[in-house]
């Protein structure tokens, strides 16, 4: 990813550094330099930060998507404004209330992905914008794993230090199965809290007459994709020749899952 802008940390200035007045748009700023950092005098950083960021876009006639990362600030989530073009957000700083994400996800409707660097705190809506995006990514759900997964409408999931039991996991196969839930679904990655371990052998019993071993001499056995997940744009690779063939019930679509201990991978596969 190519910075055009980017701030850490905007603290305000000490007594004795040299101060300059900028204007940018609506905004007077006072800010001092030091080093790469902008130190600035005034009280609300989000209005610096937006001014800047317009600045910086308009002055290079920038068009294309933009990845915004923000540390977010549940004080100051309601006055940040809208910046135009961004597709994909990152939020930290936490942890993070839920009211707080949801309230920032709705200012951009348009964004393609969205990763919650910091753990949720408090209990995530079922109805949550954050769900409906394409490619989400989460680091710590608190104990909301399950919930995420059962209402998650989008292309690509991603949860680290899941709490996720084996219901869940066959709730979830059994919907996709039936149709009956996560028919945009592609990628699902989930990767399980070092305490919350699961056995692996509910699941193989549960779809044992149901699943197949994916077989390598009629299909292809690894699974290639990409996200637009800040952080993580990158090529990934499943490799599935540990993993077990499901079919839908209503077009006979190809799935390939795999339950371990500490992990469970699902993807779907387009041409088989």
């Amino acid at each position: 990813m190519d910075w055009i802008m980017r701030l850490n940390n905007i603290v305000g200035f000490e007594t004795g550094c040299t101060i300059m007045k900028i204007k940018m748009g609506n905004a007077d700023i006072e800010c001092a330099w030091s080093y790469n950092q902008i130190r600035i005098a005034n009280a609300s950083h989000i209005e610096v930060t937006a001014a800047i960021f317009r600045h910086i876009l308009n002055l290079f006639k920038f068009s294309g998507k933009i990845q915004l990362e923000l540390c977010l600030d549940p004080r100051g989530v309601n006055n940040f404004p809208v910046l135009d073009g961004v597709t994909a957000t990152a939020l930290r700083g936490g942890p993070i209330d839920t009211s707080t994400v949801e309230t920032f996800c709705s200012k951009y409707p348009t964004q393609k992905s969205a990763a919650l660097l910091s753990k949720l705190s408090a209990e995530l809506s079922p109805y949550s914008p954050i769900l409906i995006l394409e490619d989400v990514y989460f680091c710590d759900t608190e104990g909301q794993s399950s919930k995420i997964l059962e209402n998650f409408t989008g292309r690509i999931l991603m949860i680290d230090d899941a709490q996720l039991p084996e219901t869940s996991i066959i709730q979830f196969i059994r919907n996709w199965m039936t149709g009956s839930s996560h028919q945009n679904l592609e990628v699902l990655r989930i990767v399980f809290n070092l305490r919350c371990f699961i056995n692996p052998g509910i699941v193989h019993e549960e779809f044992k007459n149901e699943a197949e071993v994916r077989d390598p001499s009629k299909r292809v056995m690894h699974y290639e994709f990409n996200t637009h997940i800040i952080g993580r744009y990158r090529p990934y690779m499943f490799d599935c020749y540990d993993f077990l063939d499901i079919e839908r019930h209503s077009d006979g679509r190809t799935a390939s899952f795999l339950v371990m201990e500490y992990k469970f991978y699902f993807c779907v596969w387009k041409n088989d």
